[in-house]
């Protein structure tokens, strides 16, 4: 009969389940954040930076790497919402939460398409098309939405991420923005106007480049 390192027996073909070695002093900062102690909460933020860094860089490697920076803080922010159900495996609980941060990241970039795709028929419903010239010259891909969102005020970019990209309700969106709901409702408000604008006149551009070279 197999025995492990300690002498005790054990059975045959069997793995011994690894618990992750958690320090005290982690797992008191964890139990202070828990109760309100948000010094405690910036020293777990502080001591686990780097290692959610360097996860979140690992997954965008190939991808956004420009997020980078702002999926580490939605994961400590997810952390924060989480809080009383942390893990005892603190780090490894941070990583979950990056993990989730890049997967959510992931959907939205998929739904930039069709959001920016929503938002141009609902204008060209209201507007002439050219003549002579097919619809695919006039829908906006996802370069042209992502350019939209990045001319945004951040605070307007943060409203229309949690609202049509995320799916928040506008008053959990308020709560993560730390703002009232009518501030949240003005944002979205005056960035889908932007965007609007930015959308379309991209798209009139693309046409009017599309006819010249017709006619050339």
């Amino acid at each position: 009969m197999a025995t492990n390192h300690t002498g005790s027996a054990s059975k045959p073909g069997t793995r011994t389940r690894r618990h992750p070695q958690v320090s005290p002093h982690v797992l008191a900062l964890l139990h202070r954040a828990q109760h309100g102690d948000r010094d405690a909460f910036a020293d777990l933020y502080r001591t686990f930076h780097d290692a959610v860094t360097r996860y979140v860089a690992v997954r965008m490697r190939d991808r956004d790497r420009d997020a980078i920076d702002d999926l580490v803080q939605d994961a400590f922010t997810g952390a924060l919402e989480e809080l009383p159900h942390a893990l005892l495996d603190v780090r490894g609980w941070f990583i979950i939460q990056a993990a989730k941060a890049c997967t959510r990241h992931d959907w939205s970039r998929r739904r930039y398409t069709r959001a920016a795709y929503t938002l141009h028929e609902h204008a060209s419903r209201s507007g002439v098309s050219s003549p002579g010239l097919g619809e695919p010259h006039r829908r906006p891909g996802r370069v042209t939405f992502v350019h939209a969102m990045a001319r945004l005020t951040p605070d307007q970019r943060r409203a229309i991420q949690l609202r049509y990209l995320d799916g928040y309700p506008r008053d959990a969106a308020a709560r993560l923005m730390n703002r009232s709901i009518e501030a949240v409702r003005c944002l979205e408000r005056r960035a889908l106007r932007r965007m609007h604008t930015i959308l379309v006149g991209t798209a009139d551009s693309a046409v009017n480049h599309a006819a010249t070279a017709v006619t050339a």
